[in-house]
């Protein structure tokens, strides 16, 4: 089987799971939190992605593709939303469905998918999958992790992708990425749309106010270094913290854990609400935006400026 025969099969999935539902009040402006129930989810057009990892498991990666039209950039857009369960067993319900068993999270603060299928309506498609991660499972590749669909085009340039939890998004978007190069490693900084409390909630306009007499701005600028194989965070490493928390300012130094198509292009996560950083992803349990930034159906601006630039542009007085 060649490497690149699952990607040949874009959006050919059905991805569907019972998970418990967010309070979809507290969902969009404050803080998150969880109903006493669960929900039925069910997604078509899905592509997938196998990882092969230790003990007999594989990591999965579903895609899917949303689209709208960003008042930023001034144009239509296309961008994935991903997630990614680790799978210990799958299991060939029928000739047309796949059935998983998978791992589960000793965090409290998460909530695993449950009865996590995924179906095609072609048979050969299926088996092909099936017979994919069978052959993964359990076969770790060398790390760093590269993450390639397949589908997007060549960028020679370094540029970090960017995950960040779809929920946290609603307002919170991602504007800009910005790579400044220096004789021996780059200084990256992010541009976001916004940024809210969810912990502490109560305090988000207090806090409004201080950013903007602070910062004279409105926006989240955070910014992170890429040294040779490995990210240096300053005061903004996530460490294991989620979406839930808006108050982690770690420093740390770690290794690149994945990289997207090529090493030119290390992988980022925005884990807690302060939009906090790491090498890896902390909240599993939530769809993220995939953030491309060369891909010209991705609503992001990129290019070359200093963090001190990137500031000017955004400072009201």
């Amino acid at each position: 089987m060649s490497q690149n025969s699952i990607r040949e099969l874009k959006l050919n999935f059905q991805f569907s799971y019972i998970q418990q539902a967010y309070d979809e009040l507290k969902e969009h402006k404050r803080r998150l939190g969880w109903k006493n129930e669960e929900r039925s989810h069910q997604y078509d057009n899905c592509s997938v992605d196998v990882i092969g990892l230790d003990e007999g498991r594989a990591r999965i990666i579903i895609r899917r593709e949303i689209s709208g039209h960003s008042t930023f950039v001034d144009s239509d857009f296309t961008l994935n939303l991903m997630m990614g369960f680790i799978a210990t067993k799958v299991i060939p319900e029928s000739e047309y469905q796949l059935g998983f068993e998978i791992q589960q999270s000793r965090d409290l603060e998460h909530r695993d998918l449950k009865n996590v299928r995924i179906a095609s309506k072609n048979k050969d498609d299926l088996t092909l999958l099936f017979s994919e991660i069978e052959q993964k499972m359990g076969k770790p590749i060398e790390t760093p992790k590269i993450i390639d669909p397949g589908y997007f085009e060549k960028y020679s340039e370094l540029m970090p992708v960017v995950y960040q939890p779809a929920i946290d998004a609603w307002k919170n978007i991602l504007r800009e990425i910005q790579v400044d190069k220096k004789n021996d490693y780059c200084k990256i900084t992010l541009v976001f749309e916004d940024e809210n409390l969810r912990k502490h909630f109560v305090f988000d306009f207090i806090y409004r106010i201080f950013r903007y007499f602070r910062y004279r701005r409105t926006v989240d600028i955070e910014s992170f270094e890429v040294r040779g194989e490995e990210f240096y965070f300053e005061d903004n490493y996530s460490g294991k913290h989620i979406l839930f928390e808006d108050n982690i300012h770690l420093k740390a130094q770690v290794p690149i854990k994945y990289y997207f198509q090529d090493s030119n292009h290390p992988v980022i996560f925005v884990n807690t609400s302060n939009h906090a950083l790491a090498e890896g992803d902390n909240n599993h349990d939530f769809w993220k935006r995939e953030y491309v930034a060369w891909s010209e159906k991705v609503p992001v601006k990129f290019g070359n400026k200093s963090r001190r630039e990137t500031e000017k542009q955004y400072k009201r007085f």
